[in-house]
């Protein structure tokens, strides 16, 4: 509505005028400015002027999202599918709830992850650019194309295509109205920045976490926390790697590894982010048990016990070890633990040699 009336939509006050009793006042425009001129196009659909439409909308793409996930798969397991959508860490519930956009990036991920099998990674990195360009967040994830089979250079330049389509955005952004662009990295550097979050239930990134179970321990500064987010980053990719070793010929396992691990160490997760785990959970787990997969789901699950818990008025804050903040967090770091272990123990209980599943 700011931008409607040619006002700047990343002064605050701009936007509190319209929605600011609705927020607290607390809650600025943080989106890179191209991003405006699609939500114009939306909007001439009524999207932002009927929250039936928009979650018609967001429903639409969880639907679509779920049919690119079932054709990459010759033996789709459905239920297991629509169950990690609808339970996988709560992902879903905050985005319906919060009105946020990550069922966007779950369907333009499931279209990445679809190309990328086709190999056709022009195309896929073409549209990892476009959701980077979204939200810079995501930018990571064009670390897909290091895995890819293609010679070093070839994977360096799909990476290219993808920063290039951002940059290519941001440029046309500038042309159009420089001090958009301006204000945008005013606020990414200020502190109203996504990047100043703190942490909790609101983030629940697992830096954060570190950070907050020093503190606990009477441990403070960037260096402690540096040290153990190194160590945490470090175990990922060496598990991704073990990983590796015994899946290089399953080229959709291999992805969905490397996309888990990406996820697991962005410098910013929301709650709202985790819908997009859906995909490597699904490729990685849909072959495993019936025991192990309720194990899986019930890990996955948690935060929405935790919720639940709230509503008898039960103070998850007050958990040992950040559980009832960080329980987002907590699941996600058992899930990748269980998926390699699992793993590793795999050949062993099938390799013919007498020891029972």
């Amino acid at each position: 509505m700011a931008f409607d009336h040619m006002q700047n939509p990343y002064v605050l006050d701009n936007i509190n005028q319209y929605v600011g009793h609705y927020t607290g006042e607390v809650l600025p425009f943080t989106y890179p400015p191209h991003t405006l001129y699609f939500f114009v196009i939306l909007d001439q659909f009524l999207v932002f002027q009927n929250i039936g439409i928009y979650y018609v909308l967001l429903i639409l793409l969880l639907i679509l999202s779920g049919y690119l996930i079932v054709t990459l798969d010759q033996d789709p397991d459905y239920l297991f599918l629509i169950t990690l959508i609808v339970a996988g860490f709560m992902g879903t519930a905050w985005n319906l709830v919060t009105g946020n956009k990550d069922i966007l990036f779950l369907f333009l991920f499931a279209l990445i992850f679809v190309l990328l099998l086709k190999e056709r990674f022009w195309e896929s990195a073409i549209i990892t650019g476009l959701a980077a360009a979204v939200s810079l967040i995501t930018a990571p994830f064009a670390a897909l194309y290091l895995i890819v089979k293609r010679p070093l250079p070839h994977r360096f330049a799909y990476i290219c295509i993808a920063g290039g389509v951002v940059a290519a955005l941001f440029v046309v952004s500038y042309c159009i109205n420089p001090a958009y662009l301006g204000s945008y990295i005013s606020t990414l550097q200020g502190t109203s920045s996504p990047l100043y979050d703190q942490g909790g239930t609101d983030t629940p990134t697992p830096f954060l976490l570190f950070g907050d179970l020093l503190k606990e321990i009477n441990i403070n500064g960037i260096l402690p926390v540096a040290i153990v987010a190194c160590i945490y980053a470090g175990l990922i990719l060496y598990a991704t790697g073990i990983f590796f070793t015994s899946n290089e010929k399953n080229t959709l396992k291999m992805y969905s590894i490397v996309f888990l691990a990406i996820f697991m160490m962005l410098p910013r997760i929301k709650p709202y982010d985790f819908i997009i785990t859906v995909i490597p959970l699904y490729f990685l787990c849909k072959d495993y048990s019936y025991r192990m997969k309720c194990l899986m789901l019930g890990v996955i699950s948690l935060p929405i016990f935790f919720w639940f818990l709230n509503f008898f008025s039960v103070y998850t804050q007050g958990f040992p070890l950040k559980l009832g903040g960080y329980i987002q967090a907590y699941s996600l770091i058992l899930v990748f633990i269980l998926i390699i272990l699992y793993d590793r123990w795999l050949p062993v209980t099938l390799n013919g040699e007498g020891i029972a599943s």
